[in-house]
């Protein structure tokens, strides 16, 4: 699954990305696409117990692989 979220203020990329969470099952992986690092949303993954890999793009913005683990 892949979500794009530039162009939106926060806390919509957030929200939008943990609402796609919800939806998706344990292994498998959300790629989200944000204009700037989502500080806030790290320490609710951590919480959470998903991992992520951020990747900076050439163009400034981040890609950021979620993992669901679980389930």
């Amino acid at each position: 699954m892949r979500l794009d979220n530039r162009g939106l203020q926060p806390p919509q990329p957030m929200m939008r990305t943990l609402a796609a969470l919800e939806e998706i099952s344990g292994g498998e992986k959300l790629t989200i696409i944000n204009d700037r690092k989502p500080m806030f949303l790290f320490p609710e993954l951590d919480d959470q117990g998903y991992t992520y890999d951020v990747q900076e793009q050439s163009d400034g913005s981040f890609a950021i692989t979620i993992t669901k683990n679980g389930d």
